[in-house]
């Protein structure tokens, strides 16, 4: 008797009118973005209005999988192919755009090119663009450098290389694509026996490397230790930032074989815990000067710039490669750097 009146007692309080209101939990948003694509700023202004920012980061395709599997998302940034595998598992949320209505402000050429990933851009909001090509020190090497070939030894411009260090980084997807593109394989056709003959061509090159599968390129050029590499836009900035005063000229040329195109995109996972916050976040995030301060510190082209669109006309977005082709990629990229 005396546990029902307090269970009585209990329930007249719970709904009693004169009691205060339980405060109610403040909003918990989980980002997962490549590193540094989110700026701090960022998150701070939308924490003004009493949510939390949970931001995770990743480094790449093997970070990104291993956190995805231990954790929910309410909003990601993933790169095209990454994007189109989960758009093809099922495991994104077809987006309300009437919600987001600074999604109209993303270029209509670049909305054209991440339509090889999401056709009615229905799943997910270009966040920015990118391309590898070579990176070069302006200072011992004057003119622009024109080929891969130069860089992978394959070519009479290539002795030029020989007084100073050429580094490679480690980027196996961008290696495999360059490599097939001199020996005439389609990227976007490439079979699991045409990595073999890549992997040859590259085990040759590497041979005359300063460093290969390096992985801070940046630093290499910093220190001047190299004069030509491969690597993003983004990275050749860098360099004047870490290297201050004394930082070498490092500039960065599409080679003429051509270069593959990366594409970064926003999405909400399907099992999102929070959407409505990450509807807002997104939103905001797509506002003119939050968009370029977040493009700048990734180091990548924003979506709504124009800037480089002549450039952008001419590439082409890195392929959707299956299981098979993937998994003998990875086996020869492992030899390669274990051997290195």
């Amino acid at each position: 008797m005396k546990a029902l009146a307090v269970l009585g007692l209990a329930a007249t309080l719970t709904q009693n009118p004169f009691l205060p209101a339980a405060p109610s939990k403040p909003d918990i948003l989980k980002i997962l973005a490549p590193r540094d694509f989110i700026d701090r700023a960022t998150v701070e202004a939308f924490e003004k209005d009493g949510a939390t920012v949970a931001l995770d980061q990743y480094s790449n395709a093997a970070d990104l999988a291993e956190r995805s599997a231990g954790e929910r998302y309410d909003l990601v940034v993933l790169r095209g192919p990454a994007l189109a595998r989960r758009l093809a598992a099922g495991a994104l949320t077809r987006l309300d755009r009437r919600r987001l209505p600074n999604a109209k402000r993303v270029q209509p050429l670049v909305a054209a090119k991440y339509a090889a990933y999401d056709k009615d851009a229905a799943y997910g909001v270009p966040f920015g663009w990118t391309a590898f090509g070579l990176l070069y020190d302006a200072d011992k090497w004057p003119e622009p450098p024109a080929a891969w070939a130069q860089a992978l030894g394959t070519a009479k411009e290539a002795r030029r290389a020989g007084d100073c260090g050429v580094v490679w980084p480690d980027a196996r997807d961008e290696s495999f694509w360059v490599v097939w593109k001199l020996i005439g394989v389609d990227p976007a056709r490439a079979k699991a026996a045409d990595v073999k003959p890549a992997a040859a061509l590259l085990d040759r090159a590497r041979g005359g490397f300063l460093a290969f599968a390096a992985p801070d390129e940046v630093g290499a050029f910093v220190k001047g230790a190299a004069c030509l590499g491969a690597g993003t836009a983004g990275e050749a900035a860098a360099t004047a930032v870490r290297g201050g005063d004394s930082a070498p000229t490092v500039r960065f040329a599409y080679p003429r074989e051509g270069a593959p195109l990366a594409l970064y995109a926003y999405a909400i996972p399907a099992d999102a815990a929070s959407p409505d916050a990450a509807y807002r976040f997104l939103d905001m995030a797509l506002a003119p000067e939050t968009a370029r301060q977040n493009a700048t510190a990734a180091g990548v082209n924003g979506a709504e710039e124009t800037a480089d669109a002549e450039a952008l006309k001419r590439l082409t977005p890195e392929p959707v490669w299956d299981a098979a082709l993937a998994t003998a990629m990875q086996a020869e990229w492992k030899r390669l750097t274990s051997s290195k």
